[in-house]
């Protein structure tokens, strides 16, 4: 790898934890041992030198170590977060959480401005087919009236997160390739010398089920369950259609505006379906009128709007005529879901050509 030919100044910095102090865990064989972990780094990586230890007084953080080269910086680390268990890799749901919480780090912390996620993927920590995997997103951003390109790595072994911020100024973002391969292939060489740690066999679940499950109200009411399953059979079908929609680490799934009315409408559908004596709900009754006044879009974002949805109501919606309507006829009206969809599994990113 060339020497950078910028001379960069520290853009991380280790997170400023209370009791955060500097040790050293340089070793005499001239490599830094990874604590609390037992992984091992060589002191030198391509032209990056060891530069120092934090160990913070929150155990469950464990310790961060250092890298600098002209230019560049590394930060790495090391913590199991109280814990237990670890399975390897990137893709369980412990990992995937740790990697989406630093994403959220990087694009609202700090005093970063102008940030831009130029890509995420899995990746290959070594040049072999079975070389252990990464979860990786790659940063533009400006700090401190710097343009800097940033990589986030996040991926667990021997029983610990591995999370890693490698920093470069963007007059030698073209360093970026040959400094990556430098690092995955050390921390792969450190993980190859420690014994797997396989993830707990899953659950039984019935077939299909680990894609999504349908998650009934226990407090609603049982004589509208046939709707409400109809309502959440619409989003598990969109779910399964769109997996890049769904939570990336699994959980509640959260359907898009569209999605949403298109969900009400089909509990509305199967509500209607029944005889007249069998349709005695008083929300779908409610809800049947607001679409026969011709508002079912105007309802749901209003009623049910989610943050993911933007601020801006699509052009179309009359909320204005709607505020009139619901003044009227919907004054003491209170919304009601009573199924959810839940994704059981956490999404794997695609994996990133080698480089």
């Amino acid at each position: 790898m060339r020497a950078p030919r910028i001379i960069l100044r520290a853009l991380l910095v280790a997170a400023a934890l209370p009791g955060a102090l500097a040790f050293s865990a340089a070793l005499g064989d001239n490599t830094v041992k990874l604590a609390p972990s037992m992984l091992k780094l060589p002191q030198n990586i391509g032209p990056l030198r060891y530069s120092g230890e934090n160990r913070y007084s929150d155990r469950r953080m464990g310790r961060s170590f250092g890298y600098n080269a002209s230019g560049i910086s590394l930060n790495l680390f090391v913590y199991d977060y109280g814990l237990r268990n670890l399975p390897d890799g990137p893709d369980s749901v412990a990992a995937c959480e740790q990697f989406e919480s630093a994403k959220r780090e990087i694009e609202l912390g700090g005093n970063y401005e102008n940030v831009v996620l130029r890509g995420e993927s899995s990746r290959r920590m070594g040049a072999t087919p079975d070389a252990p995997l990464t979860r990786e997103a790659i940063y533009e951003f400006d700090r401190n009236g710097l343009h800097a390109l940033s990589v986030l790595w996040v991926t667990a072994a021997d029983g610990h997160f591995f999370k890693m911020r490698l920093s470069l100024r963007g007059e030698i973002a073209d360093e970026i390739d040959e400094a990556r391969a430098q690092i995955l292939e050390s921390l792969a060489t450190a993980i190859a010398a420690r014994p797997p740690r396989a993830a707990p066999a899953p659950p039984s679940v019935p077939e299909g089920a680990h894609e999504a499950s349908i998650e009934m109200n226990a407090s609603g009411d049982a004589a509208d369950a046939a709707m409400w399953l109809a309502y959440a059979v619409t989003l598990v079908q969109y779910a399964r259609e769109h997996p890049d929609q769904g939570p990336p680490c699994g959980g509640e799934f959260e359907p898009p505006f569209e999605v949403e009315v298109e969900g009400r409408r089909a509990a509305l559908r199967e509500y209607r379906a029944r005889p007249a004596n069998g349709r005695r709900s008083n929300y779908f009754e409610t809800l049947a009128r607001v679409e026969a006044a011709g508002f079912l879009d105007e309802y749901v974002w209003t009623f049910l709007h989610t943050r993911a949805w933007g601020t801006s109501p699509p052009h179309e919606l009359a909320i204005g005529a709607f505020d009139e309507f619901r003044a009227q006829d919907l004054a003491a009206h209170e919304v009601q879901s009573g199924a959810h969809v839940r994704i059981n599994e956490v999404r794997v990113l695609p994996l990133a050509p080698a480089s």
